[in-house]
C-alpha cells in the first residue's frame, strides 16, 4: 500500500475531529518561529551589551520582551494543543480499532481457517501503534523539524544571502538522497514486521494449545521450532534493517559535518573581515546550527517515519483482503413463519474442484426431527456449514421458510438457528455471561432456569463464585461435559425455531451423556422446532422422525430407525452393528 493510501486511511478516522487536529498542527507551525525569535533576542542582547553606550533597562527592554513573549507563546500553543489532543485522539484510536475489528470480523469463515488468530490480533494492535507513530512524527517530530528548517533557512537568506544559498543547495542534495535511501528502509521494515506478526501468531497458537504441549511433552520441541523461526527468518530480517539504517546514519552524518564545517569557517571569515557584529555572529551561527540540526534530525525522523510506515503497511494488509460471502445490498431479515428447510439441487466444493455435493435435494418439514449419518467425510458437517452460510453454495438454492438464505442477512439467518457444536468454545468471562450469550437480553432468572434445564445449575452452585465464576480462556477450567451443557443452556435460552446438533454427545462418559441427552430431549421434543442432528452415537437418533444416510455427499438411504435397521443391505445397519460390538 502506498503512503497516499495510508493518509487516506487515517483521514477517514480523523475527519470528524479535523478542527482539533488543525489546532494541534498550529503548535509545531507557530513554534517553528521560536528558534528565530530566541536567537534574534540573543543578538539584540549581545549588540546592546557590546555597544559603547551605557547599558540601561530601556535598551534591553526589546530583547527581554521578545524572549519572554516567545517563551509564553511557545508554552501557550502547546498547552492548547494538549487540550485538543485529549478531546480527539482517544476517539480516533477508538474509531481505528472498532472499524478495523469490524472489517476483520466480517471476513468469511474460510478466512479465519487460513489465518492465525495471534497474527490477526497483532496486526490490529499494529494499526494503533502505527497511528501513534505516524501522528507523533506529524505533531512534534518530522513535521516540526521541517517547519523549523524552512523558517530558519528564510532567516539565513535575510541575514546572509550566500550562506542561505549554500544551505539551500546542501539541503536540495541532502534531502532527496536521504529520502530515496529511506524508501529502501521502508521495504526492509515491512518485511521485518510481517515476520514479527507471523512470529506472534505462532506464539499465540502454542499458548492456545498449551494443553497439547503438556500432554505430548513437546515444550522443548515447540521452543526449538520457535527459536528456528526467529533465527532463520525474524532475526536476519531485523539485522538487515538495522544494518541499512546504520549505513543511512553514516551517510547523513558525513553530509551534516560537511555543512557544519563550512558554516563555522564561513562565519569566522565574516567576523574577521568585520562584515558582521558579535550579535550577528551569534544570531547567524545560532540559526545555522538550528537549521543544520533540524535537517539532520528531520532525516533521522524520516528514517523512523519510514520504518513506522513499513510497520503500518504490514498491519494495514489485514484490511486489504477482500471480504467474501457478504450480505447482498438489498438483503432482508429472515422471517420464519414455519421452519421448513429445503436444499434444492445444491452443489458445492471447498476448493472449486473436488465436489462435496452435487445436485443435493433434501426437504425437512416444520417440526420434523432429522438425523444425519455417514462415514467421516460424507458431507454431514459441510451440509450444516452451508445451512449456516459459513460457506456459499455454487449452484442450487437453500431455502428456509421458502426464503433463499443467500438473499437474507447472515445475522438474521443465524439468529433463527441454535447450534450445539461438538466442541463448545467459551469466552474468558463468567458463567452467567457465557450462558447469556444465547440471548443477551435475558435476565438472571432466565439464565438460571435455562441452566437448570441443562442440568448445569447444581454444578454451578457448588462453585465459590457460583454464576460469577470465570471459566478460563476457551473454557479451559471446565470439563467437556460442562462446556457442552453450557452450549445446551445457550440453545434453551435462545429458543430458536431451528436446532442443529453437531455431534453433541460425542466423546463423553455414559453418566454425562445421559445428563446431556436428557437436556437435549427437552429441546428435541419441542414440536415447534425443526431439528437437524449429526450424531456419532447412533443410539441418540433412534427416536428421530427420519434418518438420512450420506456417502460421498449423496443421499444413499433415508427412513426411520426401525426401517433402516431391518434392511440387511443398508449402510446404517452396518454402522449400527459396528457400534454394538
Amino acid at each position: 500500500m502506498q503512503n497516499k493510501a495510508i493518509l487516506s486511511f487515517f483521514w477517514q478516522h480523523i475527519k470528524p475531529y479535523k478542527w482539533f487536529y488543525f489546532v494541534m498542527l498550529l503548535a509545531p507551525l507557530i513554534s517553528s518561529f521560536y528558534p528565530f525569535a530566541y536567537n534574534y533576542a540573543i543578538k539584540l542582547f549581545l549588540d546592546t551589551m557590546s555597544s559603547p553606550n551605557p547599558l540601561t533597562y530601556q535598551a534591553i527592554l526589546l530583547p527581554i520582551g521578545l524572549f519572554i513573549g516567545a517563551q509564553l507563546t511557545l508554552e501557550t500553543v502547546w498547552k492548547i494543543s494538549n487540550i485538543a489532543e485529549w478531546k480527539s485522539e482517544p476517539y480516533v484510536r477508538r474509531s481505528i480499532l472498532l472499524k478495523s475489528y469490524d472489517y476483520v470480523q466480517h471476513h468469511s469463515y474460510l478466512f479465519f481457517q487460513d489465518n492465525f488468530t495471534g497474527t490477526l490480533s497483532s496486526k490490529l494492535k499494529g494499526l494503533l501503534d502505527g497511528y501513534d507513530k505516524f501522528w507523533a512524527e506529524m505533531h512534534h517530530g518530522l513535521l516540526s523539524r521541517v517547519l523549523k528548517s524552512i523558517v530558519g533557512l528564510c532567516a539565513l537568506f535575510i541575514v546572509s544571502f550566500y550562506l542561505g544559498l549554500f544551505v539551500l543547495i546542501w539541503a536540495a542534495i541532502y534531502v532527496p538522497v536521504m529520502y530515496r535511501l529511506s524508501t529502501r528502509l521502508n521495504e526492509f521494515s515491512f518485511q521485518e514486521t510481517e515476520s514479527r506478526h507471523a512470529l506472534i501468531g505462532q506464539v499465540s497458537d502454542k499458548i492456545t494449545n498449551i494443553i497439547s504441549l503438556f500432554a505430548f511433552a513437546s515444550r522443548k520441541s515447540e521452543l526449538k521450532t520457535l527459536d528456528d523461526q526467529m533465527s532463520h527468518d525474524f532475526i536476519p530480517k531485523q539485522i538487515k534493517t538495522y544494518k541499512y539504517n546504520f549505513k543511512l546514519q553514516i551517510i547523513g552524518a558525513i553530509l551534516y559535518l560537511m555543512m557544519f564545517g563550512f558554516i563555522l569557517f564561513y562565519m569566522i571569515h565574516l567576523r574577521m573581515s568585520g562584515l558582521i557584529t558579535i550579535g550577528d555572529f551569534a544570531f547567524v551561527f545560532g540559526i545555522s546550527l538550528v537549521v543544520a540540526e533540524d535537517i539532520w534530525h528531520a532525516t533521522l525522523s524520516l528514517q523512523d517515519f519510514s520504518r513506522a510506515m513499513g510497520d503500518l503497511k504490514s498491519a494495514l494488509s489485514i484490511l486489504n483482503v477482500p471480504q467474501q460471502n457478504l450480505d447482498q445490498k438489498n438483503a432482508k431479515a429472515l422471517v420464519i413463519k414455519s421452519p421448513t428447510i429445503e436444499f434444492k439441487n445444491v452443489s458445492f466444493a471447498y476448493d472449486g474442484k473436488n465436489a462435496v455435493f452435487k445436485d443435493l435435494n433434501i426437504l425437512v418439514r416444520p417440526g420434523e426431527k432429522v438425523g444425519l449419518v455417514g462415514h467421516s467425510g460424507a458431507g454431514k458437517s459441510s451440509l450444516v456449514n452451508l445451512l449456516l452460510r459459513y460457506f456459499k453454495n455454487e449452484k442450487g438454492k437453500i431455502l428456509i421458510s421458502d426464503q433463499n438464505i443467500n438473499d437474507v442477512t447472515q445475522d438474521s439467518l443465524r439468529e433463527n438457528i441454535a447450534v450445539i457444536p461438538q466442541d463448545t468454545l467459551l469466552f474468558h468471562r463468567t458463567l452467567m455471561e457465557n450462558i447469556r450469550y444465547g440471548k443477551q437480553a435475558a435476565n438472571d432468572e432466565e439464565v438460571i432456569e435455562a441452566s437448570k434445564r441443562a442440568h448445569l445449575h447444581d454444578f454451578i452452585m457448588q462453585l465459590p463464585e457460583q454464576y460469577h465464576s470465570y471459566v478460563g480462556e476457551r473454557g479451559i477450567k471446565l470439563s467437556g461435559g460442562q462446556r457442552q451443557r453450557i452450549a445446551i443452556a445457550r440453545a434453551i435460552l435462545k429458543d430458536a425455531p431451528i436446532l442443529v446438533l453437531d455431534e453433541a454427545t460425542s466423546s463423553l462418559d455414559s453418566q454425562t451423556e445421559k445428563l446431556i441427552q436428557d437436556s437435549l430431549n427437552f429441546l428435541i421434543e419441542d414440536k415447534r422446532k425443526t431439528v437437524i442432528a449429526i450424531a456419532h452415537r447412533l443410539s441418540t437418533l433412534k427416536h428421530m422422525d427420519r434418518i438420512i444416510v450420506l456417502d460421498k455427499g449423496a443421499i444413499i438411504e433415508e427412513g426411520t430407525h426401525n426401517k433402516l435397521i431391518h434392511d440387511e443391505q443398508s449402510l446404517y445397519k452396518k454402522l449400527w452393528e459396528l457400534q454394538e460390538i
